[in-house]
């Protein structure tokens, strides 16, 4: 009796022993891992259900972020009730940059398989494979700060494309560690192919939303809410 409570406390969340838990980083993605795993496969599963229809993905991608980062910043307080909220919210909104980005996405492996047609050391293989692996960057990168904004961020979506586009180039750095994290990422599942099926369907999806977190939360604190909060507190003073 006692291990079965143990285990449900495990699979809930219910084991928060930590009195300091980490605030961010890898090690943040590990915690969040080991307290919230039954939230996290949940929410994996929900995620997917809600993508069966292809034109919600945006929305639901939405949904995931706003959920994913609510665990990664303040801990479980965001409920499923919630989550199909913003994914309702989100449907329409979150559209059109959806296509676009999936466009994109579709366009870098047109272009990555047509590089295949040509020799290795060819010029038409190598400029296919540089353009195609471009877009592609491009594709993760705008889709993973505008999602994520999108679900942290009450604003505009023209702020949120205008703040997409400066962050990509002035966080340069971090959008290239992003890049390669979640190249990495689906690199090694693809490569693990198809027994890595069941880490993907349990709780794959959303363990790329952690991961996502981890380098653009830090970026979304520093470059936009800090000096929102800093004005915000002026204005109250003046």
């Amino acid at each position: 009796m006692t291990v079965m409570k143990r285990f449900m406390d495990w699979y809930q969340g219910n084991n928060d022993r930590e009195k300091e838990p980490p605030r961010g980083g890898i090690k943040r993605v590990g915690y969040v891992i080991w307290n919230y795993p039954g939230k996290l496969i949940l929410i994996n599963l929900l995620f997917i259900l809600c993508c069966i229809p292809v034109f919600t993905i945006p929305a639901a991608l939405t949904a995931l972020n706003r959920y994913v980062i609510k665990i990664f910043r303040d801990g479980y307080n965001f409920y499923l009730a919630d989550y199909f909220e913003e994914f309702k919210g989100s449907i329409l909104r979150t559209l059109p940059l959806g296509i676009l980005t999936g466009a994109m996405g579709f366009y870098a492996y047109y272009l990555l398989s047509l590089a295949n047609n040509f020799g290795e050391e060819t010029i038409g293989h190598n400029m296919l494979t540089g353009i195609g692996f471009g877009v592609l960057m491009i594709s993760i990168l705008a889709g993973s700060y505008f999602f994520l904004q999108t679900a942290m961020l009450e604003l505009p979506l023209k702020s949120i494309l205008r703040n997409t586009l400066i962050l990509i180039i002035v966080e340069w750095k971090k959008s290239l560690c992003l890049t390669f994290t979640i190249l990495s990422y689906w690199g090694i599942l693809l490569g693990c192919a198809p027994y890595s099926l069941i880490l993907v369907l349990s709780f794959g999806f959303a363990l790329q939303q952690l991961l996502v977190c981890v380098w653009l939360n830090p970026v979304i604190d520093r470059r936009i809410l800090e000096p929102f909060e800093k004005q915000k507190a002026k204005g109250l003073t003046v």
